[in-house]
């Protein structure tokens, strides 16, 4: 996979607050499905439904292990991410105008209108009873977060071991998802070509939804971060090693020299990949902690990242460690 641009943007701004409050809602839930006792997801599903985001198969009942369709997901997206549709003013549209099985009295009509129009890629031949894998669901959530308006991805890259015959996109989608914390591996593994659960999509809807309500700038305005505390000034220097860490991925180990006391020490930002064969690995020093007392003893920090085979790599410091010196390419 050729990884892509660090900073992803999104495009739509609108987000609905009330929806997303109730369904970030940690408390106690004032409904229960009886099949979730003890299930890791309760609390969010639950959640959700007090939102009014999804349902159950009856009244009490949620089926947390039962397959998604094409259908269910895209309302799961749709009605738990606010999405709104995009269309000018006046416009006609209709579901069966976009999409060749889409009926425009079925009950998921409205949300498949809508995910087309907030720039979800739906074919036209999509089929809405056919199972969703856990990749293609990955995929429409990336794209439903990014049409909810402009978020910056400090993107490291995450070895996914069954990702070998993902598309480029969709291996792009699991990467803005881990580096967000939406998602994770499980050892490892994502189980791409799973058909996914109700139970794992809820919580993926759930968490994304989170994301949204906390990071993504509603008002387009832009928050300069705050110059850190600068390092005491000196000729710290940094250095950059690769190594290899598994099949197609190496392990960059950043080091800088000089720091003036144990407690300083190293924090990876971004890695911008600046061209087909080079990377920047973007690090700043980490403050020591106030209340802790440090031996005033020169010392030598370190922080790891990984990279795809066959990058070169240089670090440059952020913004309150100027003072750097970068490091050179190694390969």
């Amino acid at each position: 996979m050729k990884p892509t641009n660090l900073l992803k943007r999104a495009k739509n701004m609108s987000i609905a607050c009330g929806i997303l409050a109730a369904s970030l809602s940690f408390g106690a839930s004032a409904f229960a499905f009886s099949d979730l006792n003890g299930n890791p997801a309760e609390t969010k599903i639950n959640a959700l439904h007090d939102a009014g985001v999804i349902n159950g198969i009856t009244s009490n009942l949620f089926a947390p292990n039962a397959k998604v369709t094409l259908a269910q997901g895209v309302q799961f997206l749709v009605k738990g991410l606010a999405l709104t549709p995009q269309t000018d003013t006046g416009s006609t549209s209709t579901a069966s105008s976009f999409f060749d099985n889409v009926k425009d009295n079925a009950w998921y009509a409205s949300s498949f209108l809508t995910a087309k129009q907030s720039g979800l890629t739906l074919a036209q031949n999509a089929n809405p009873n056919a199972n969703l894998t856990r990749a293609e669901f990955a995929h429409l959530l990336t794209e439903a977060l990014q049409s909810k308006g402009d978020f910056p991805v400090t993107k490291m890259y995450f070895m996914v071991e069954d990702g070998e015959k993902l598309s480029s996109d969709v291996m792009n989608s699991l990467q803005i998802l881990l580096n967000t914390k939406v998602i994770t591996l499980d050892n490892g593994k994502f189980r791409p070509a799973d058909i996914i659960t109700r139970s794992e999509a809820a919580v993926m809807v759930h968490d994304a939804a989170e994301f949204a309500a906390r990071v993504i700038n509603q008002d387009d305005t832009v928050i300069e971060p705050s110059e850190p505390e600068p390092v005491p000034v000196n000729n710290y220097i940094s250095d950059v090693v690769l190594e290899k860490a598994a099949e197609g991925v190496n392990k960059a180990t950043i080091t800088v020299d000089n720091l003036p006391n144990p407690g300083y020490g190293l924090a990876v930002e971004r890695i911008e990949f600046t061209s087909a064969t080079k990377a920047v690995i973007y690090f700043k020093i980490t403050l020591p902690d106030p209340d802790m007392m440090y031996p005033q003893v020169i010392t030598k920090g370190t922080v790891s990242t990984y990279l795809p085979e066959g990058y070169t790599a240089t670090a440059e410091p952020v913004m309150g460690s100027r003072w750097l010196q970068p490091a050179t390419d190694v390969e």
